[in-house]
């Protein structure tokens, strides 16, 4: 079969012309594209689902983060309530044996996850000048590491 144009007419513009090059094996550029941008989209969809992922971990990191933070202010005000004296905070709060670190320590496992173990627990330390330092840790169930907060204060007359 051959193409009759009249002349001035290229084939690549005329409707015989794209018939002809449909024809001839001459298509499949839209599947390429099509696929291309399937692709393309597949890899924004995951990376969305990586970033949602993420901050949902980061937003129960914040979360728990709040806790401890409220916790340390809990026992610093408990401290504040009471008797203010060196030998009274040690042996309140100082000795993880004494009824009111007891009281603190059993909020604190019912608040942060993973606090039941014993290099969890968190360490209370009074010195002499009653500087006080709290360390509180936690591991959230999908975590890797466990997390860390110290507070700091000083407790005056």
């Amino acid at each position: 079969m051959y193409l009759m144009l009249k002349p001035g007419i290229h084939p690549a513009r005329s409707p015989v012309g794209s018939r002809w090059r449909d024809r001839c094996g001459m298509q499949g550029g839209s599947l390429v594209d099509a696929l291309l941008s399937l692709l393309l989209f597949s890899v924004g969809m995951l990376a969305l689902l990586k970033l949602l992922s993420s901050a949902l971990a980061e937003s129960a990191n914040a979360q728990y983060r709040n806790e401890a933070s409220q916790l340390a202010s809990a026992l610093v005000a408990r401290m504040w309530t009471g008797d203010r004296s060196v030998g009274s905070l040690q042996s309140r709060f100082g000795d993880v044996n004494a009824s009111d670190y007891q009281a603190w320590l059993a909020d604190v496992q019912s608040r942060l996850p993973g606090t039941g173990t014993a290099a969890m627990q968190p360490i209370v330390s009074i010195d002499a000048q009653r500087h006080v330092a709290i360390t509180l840790y936690w591991k959230a169930p999908a975590d890797r590491h466990p997390h860390q907060l110290q507070v700091q204060a000083m407790i005056a007359d």
